[in-house]
């Protein structure tokens, strides 16, 4: 059986190169390919230190995204804001952070994963700053315009920084713990909100719940580039470096001198090109994208949809009254917190699920689940009923997020994995835009024009994992 029949690989696929051995002859110098090297690196300080920088910096980063769904009831009253004005808050976190994404994504492929996260880390602790600082509507909108920028290039860049990181046996842990990270943030901004918010006020809940992105930014300072980019991108001297410094940190010898190689993906790096005109890249990249979507309208249609349902104590279709200065009771608070919990159970069970079934079936059945489960939003039995609902959905929806984040880095190579990781990332905070404007435009007409919103989304992601054919568990990354 040839390589390319092993590997899945299609008559449409990119030419591969093959390895070019870099050592001549009479030269006293090991070549290793790139992914033996790897496994013989095993696991160590060197993947906990980048697992550690990603939790960190996945976690600052969604708690940016769910911290304004508990602030906004508090910044209407102080600033009287008009519906307008606070839906152009509420959303345009995520509008920019959509467009970041996609640039950023391909700037990462371009430049360095770490070069664009330095950059991004650093601004988001002075934007953090400027929005808890602010002192009318206009400088909030402003910096959380920035924090939006910021946190659309880190969460994607991180998640293939850390999954680069990692032998192929444990690449899994990669996404699973920047997953992690962001769901453990929506529980844990849930948990000081309700010991915070109330007492001493929004300002410091935005202090408190940016602090983590500071060790992550000292982190990425002593921290090398991820190799497996260094190599793609001709960087061979400092992909030798980052590669005996992780040998140092597990503890492993290699040869005194050494360089790697791998098998190169022909094509420019960071190009859009290599992912449109190859099939075997071009149908995953559209179907995870439009399952990223939908799903990530949910995850946001829910989160700013159960703050608005607790305040308003609605049940049934009728259309709630709106009361500009309702805050959140310690109660609902106490309610939305352990809801939270539910995303976090479905994350570690995504991974187990996924390591030993496969990815395809399982994304398909939790797709399916979730229609489901959207639909018991058509109907009302008081709160508790609510928040119920609320922690079954936040369950399966997790389940089906961290799948496919799992499938995304087995779906591209090197050259182009993190250009393909912001287009998909950007896709799902364009599904949040749609998500959060629907329920702050809709809720207040009727609350089951949200919830058919929902069961609309729920469906075509189930129809969209159909797309996908290729089981991605048994693979190698792309261009080892």
């Amino acid at each position: 059986m040839s390589d390319k029949e092993k590997y899945g690989a299609t008559d449409e696929s990119p030419i591969i190169e093959p390895p070019t051995d870099p050592v001549k002859e009479g030269e006293d110098e090991d070549a290793m390919a790139l992914h033996e090297v790897y496994e013989k690196l095993g696991l160590g300080w060197a993947q906990y230190i980048s697992w550690t920088a990603s939790f960190l910096i996945a976690y600052s980063d969604y708690a940016e995204l769910t911290l304004i769904a508990l602030i906004i009831p508090y910044i209407r009253c102080e600033w009287d804001l008009s519906s307008t004005f606070e839906a152009t808050i509420t959303i345009s976190i995520f509008v920019v952070y959509a467009m970041s994404a996609m640039l950023c994504g391909k700037l990462a492929d371009i430049f360095g994963r770490r070069t664009v996260m330095l950059v991004t880390t650093l601004l988001l602790i002075i934007a953090a700053g400027g929005a808890a600082l602010a002192s009318n509507q206009w400088l909030f909108l402003f910096w959380r315009t920035i924090t939006g920028i910021c946190v659309g290039a880190n969460f994607s860049t991180i998640v293939v920084y850390s999954t680069e990181f990692c032998p192929n046996s444990y690449r899994t842990y990669g996404p699973v713990i920047s997953i992690m990270g962001s769901y453990f943030s929506m529980f844990s901004v849930n948990l000081f909100g309700y010991f915070v918010l109330n007492a001493i006020g929004w300002r410091w809940l935005i202090i408190i719940i940016t602090l983590p992105v500071i060790p992550a930014f000292v982190l990425l300072l002593v921290f090398p580039e991820s190799p497996r980019y260094l190599v793609v991108s001709n960087q061979q001297e400092r992909a030798n470096s980052a590669i005996k410094t992780m040998a140092r940190l597990n503890g492993v010898e290699l040869p005194a001198k050494f360089s790697v190689y791998c098998h190169q993906e022909a094509g420019e790096l960071g190009s859009y090109g290599v992912l449109w005109k190859t099939k075997e890249y071009r149908i995953p990249a559209i179907a995870l994208a439009a399952m990223y979507f939908f799903n990530i309208l949910l995850e946001t249609g829910v989160l700013v949809f159960l703050p608005l349902a607790f305040i308003s104590s609605f049940c049934g279709g009728e259309a709630p009254k709106r009361d500009r200065c309702a805050t959140l009771s310690q109660q609902d608070l106490l309610m939305l917190t352990v809801s939270a919990i539910g995303s976090l159970v479905g994350c570690v069970a995504a991974f187990f699920i996924a390591s030993k079934v496969g990815r395809l079936r399982p994304l398909r059945v939790g797709s399916g689940v979730q229609i489901a489960i959207m639909a018991l939003l058509f109907v009302c039995f008081g709160e508790f009923y609510l928040f119920g609902v609320a922690t079954l959905i936040k369950i399966i929806n997790a389940i089906v997020v961290m799948i496919i984040w799992i499938i995304i880095p087995e779906s591209f190579p090197t050259i182009v994995r993190s250009t393909a990781t912001g287009a998909i990332n950007s896709s799902g905070k364009c599904g949040a835009v749609v998500g959060t404007t629907a329920v702050v435009l809709l809720f207040y007409v009727s609350p089951l024009l949200v919830a058919g919103s929902f069961v609309v989304a729920a469906i075509s992601t189930f129809g969209f994992s159909f797309l996908l054919s290729r089981e991605t568990r048994d693979s190698i990354l792309s261009d080892t």
